[in-house]
């Protein structure tokens, strides 16, 4: 006789499953792009110009929006690190304080 409780996954509908299977594919679909948009972004950055930077920074912002791993390593980084990151921070909020001041 076990007295753990049973699997809510078990349980769940086939459309459910199929749905959460689709969001997490588009998820990593789009953590792949956000990566090969930072390699860009590096690719670019030795030409004259600030070119590969805001690149990076595009790519950068893909990645931690659709990676819950990306993001806890963004937070521990800038926990040590606050002056370094808090201008990409401000990049990543989802109210930006540029768009209210425009209102």
């Amino acid at each position: 006789m076990s007295y753990a409780m049973p699997s809510m996954r078990a349980h769940r509908a086939p459309d459910a499953a199929n749905r959460v299977f689709a969001a997490r594919l588009v998820r990593a679909g789009f953590v792949a792009v956000g990566a090969l948009i930072v390699l860009l972004g590096i690719l670019i950055a030795p030409i004259p110009g600030p070119g590969g930077i805001p690149v990076i920074v595009v790519g950068l912002m893909v990645v931690l929006r659709n990676s819950f791993k990306a993001r806890r390593h963004f937070v521990r980084l800038q926990h040590a690190h606050p002056k370094v990151i808090s201008p990409l921070r401000r990049l990543l909020r989802r109210r930006r304080a540029v768009v209210q001041a425009a209102k």
